[in-house]
């Protein structure tokens, strides 16, 4: 009776890996791959690219449908990754801060149009961190939630890159500069405000609704057990990222399957209002620059309207001849980290490594994927040297 038990259990068995093996996976292009397929080639491409390490998660139908991981969490040790190894999301976090900001908007806590100095405590000038902003108060007082979220509040990615002065870089509302001080600010404005953490926050409005286990906006001890490495072009570990302060900008750690559960909510349009989703993934600004940030970021160019490249409340935009699409990208030290969605289609892929090399082949990946070839990389600055 046992080998008979056993005999069962390990045709089960296999006839589960088969099922996996060969698994169907829709594209854009109307072409489906197998997983089998498409793990041959994305080990081709990350054996080549020296991808250190890669998690994947694909969506069709607008539910998850595929999901595997490659390459290693531990390369001195040689420790595989695996679809639960906590990764540094980065600027991924925008998305799920944005999200949770449209929320708190719906239960009438924020007004996206009312101007961020009505929520304070005090006048700017007397917030250490932010005081240099009380020198242009006037300017100041223009900005909104919705600016920020769009990444048009004028405010500079970085302060440390103007002599560590935070100060506008353009008049609230005219231009597009992707900024990770508007970010952090307004959730800065979001704890102060009400009262709770983006750590609670978030917990209680995204993460545990949607059942993202191995997620938070910091670093948790629980995380150790299997956590991911990260690692430069030259295969030198850099460590690993554990924020202990939200940020709204990029402290979230995450898996890919995690914030696959995050964008097949958004492409089902769950826990939003149809106008806030139409608020969301609608081009509050649109943009004309060579990069999205960085030394060209003011070069103007016209080489991205054909795709209609622009910025809703918190992703940014394209579209392409698959309908309209939202995406974003996540950038560490070494972490790199990307995903884009088509609603029309249903489909999307999120993609999170541990490697510096990942965006010097990420168009090859997503290919592979998806056969998404709209995705603006070079705008993104995937191809730059560094």
């Amino acid at each position: 009776m046992k080998k008979l038990i056993l005999f069962i259990i390990c045709c089960f068995g296999l006839t589960v890996s088969y099922a996996q093996q060969a698994k169907m996976i829709k594209r854009l292009n109307g072409k489906n791959v197998t997983a089998t397929e498409l793990i041959t080639r994305l080990n081709q491409i990350l054996d080549s690219g020296k991808v250190t390490g890669l998690q994947v998660a694909i969506i069709n139908h607008k539910n998850i449908a595929w999901t595997h991981s490659f390459g290693l969490k531990n390369l001195e040790k040689q420790v595989p990754l695996n679809d639960s190894t906590v990764m540094y999301a980065a600027s991924l976090t925008k998305v799920v801060f944005s999200y949770l900001f449209m929320r708190l908007v719906e239960q009438g806590i924020f007004d996206l149009d009312k101007p961020i100095h009505g929520y304070l405590k005090l006048p700017i000038s007397e917030y250490p961190k932010w005081k240099d902003l009380g020198e242009d108060t006037a300017s100041f007082n223009k900005i909104t939630p919705r600016m920020i979220l769009s990444h048009s509040s004028g405010l500079p990615v970085l302060r440390s890159l103007y002599g560590n002065k935070l100060r506008l870089i353009a008049k609230p509302g005219e231009k597009y500069y992707y900024s990770n001080e508007g970010m952090n600010l307004l959730g800065f404005i979001v704890e102060e405000y009400t009262g709770k953490g983006l750590r609670e926050w978030t917990r209680e409005e995204v993460f545990g609704p949607l059942q993202m286990n191995h997620t938070s906006m910091i670093w948790e001890p629980v995380f150790e057990q299997n956590f991911s490495y990260a690692y430069f072009k030259d295969g030198k570990k850099y460590g690993s990222e554990r924020r202990e302060s939200s940020r709204a900008a990029g402290s979230m750690s995450t898996t890919a399957v995690d914030y696959a559960k995050f964008i097949s909510n958004i492409l089902n349009k769950r826990g939003l209002s149809k106008k806030s989703y139409g608020d969301m993934l609608s081009a509050q600004i649109f943009i004309h620059t060579e990069r999205g940030f960085g030394s060209r970021k003011d070069s103007l160019t016209t080489e991205n309207d054909k795709i209609k490249l622009s910025r809703g409340l918190g992703p940014t935009l394209i579209v392409s001849p698959y309908g309209s699409a939202f995406f974003h990208g996540g950038h560490g030290e070494a972490n790199q980290n990307y995903f884009i969605a088509f609603p029309e289609k249903g489909i999307s892929v999120v993609l999170m490594s541990n490697s510096e090399n990942f965006e010097r082949v990420s168009d090859a990946i997503l290919e592979a994927c998806i056969a998404d070839k709209y995705s603006p990389l070079t705008w993104l600055g995937h191809f730059d040297s560094h």
